[in-house]
């Protein structure tokens, strides 16, 4: 579980509130695909497989993470652009939380703490 800021905590995941996951976010400009859709596709692995299907892809290490992580990234930024009524909730939370993040792996609540407090 990672969190940021003071609780209460906004719960960004699939068990909290849906808008912040990024199995349900989606982007208008790619085809209302997924974020978690976009970037799982994006990552190249050793055998060259790349544009695999989200289960395909989740948790194997990508020969192109750090290109990945920063794509998960923009992802999340053109999102809230595409939602700007998303940055007031953000804004107005004290804190984020997401149940399934682990340290050191690309996370929606890390991208939206980042969001939220630029």
């Amino acid at each position: 579980m990672l969190k940021y800021g003071e609780p209460p905590y906004l719960e960004c995941s699939t068990k909290g509130d849906k808008r912040f996951s990024a199995f349900c976010a989606k982007i208008k400009q790619y085809e209302n695909k997924s974020i978690e859709q976009l970037y799982q596709a994006f990552k190249v692995f050793t055998n060259g497989e790349t544009g695999l299907h989200w289960r395909q892809a989740k948790g194997r290490c990508a020969v192109n993470q750090k290109d990945a992580s920063v794509y998960y990234a923009t992802l999340w930024d053109i999102y809230i652009k595409e939602n700007p009524e998303l940055l007031i909730v953000l804004k107005n939370s004290s804190g984020l939380s997401d149940i399934f993040g682990k340290e050191g792996s690309c996370c929606q609540t890390t991208e939206l703490w980042r969001i939220r407090n630029a």
